[in-house]
């Protein structure tokens, strides 16, 4: 259902653009961030760096609190679909990430509401 990604795992043109885009914003957030940053990518591979910009971007973009999940990090669509009752917001992550994916979105996208939004905007013109 949930699990960490690993750098092994392929990433998409999309992915590496959503990823580039988040490590912008995560680097202007503040000084502080752009010094993290800037240490992580010479400590560790780009993609793990990529990754750790994307889930602070999408909890914030999503407002998620410390005990929801941010829809980058569902391994398992239909898994977490399934999830018990108790588990509701494994189910809301998941099925943001079913919309994301069946967009042609990637599952870093900073902003998931906005690229969903702006996916519908363009496939009806």
């Amino acid at each position: 259902m949930t699990s960490r990604l690993t750098d092994a795992d392929p990433l998409s043109d999309a992915d590496i653009d959503a990823l580039s885009r988040e490590i912008a914003i995560t680097r202007a957030e503040s000084k502080g961030r752009a010094r993290q940053i800037f240490d992580m990518l010479s400590e560790r591979p780009w993609a793990r760096v990529g990754r750790f910009a994307a889930y602070n971007c999408q909890v914030t973009s999503l407002r998620l609190q410390p005990f929801e999940l941010a829809p980058l990090n569902i391994r398992d669509i239909e898994a977490a679909l399934q999830a018990p009752d108790d588990a509701r917001r494994t189910r809301d992550a998941a099925r943001l990430l079913q919309r994301m994916l069946a967009l042609g979105l990637s599952r870093y996208e900073p902003t998931p509401l906005e690229a969903i939004a702006g996916a519908f905007q363009r496939s009806s013109r």
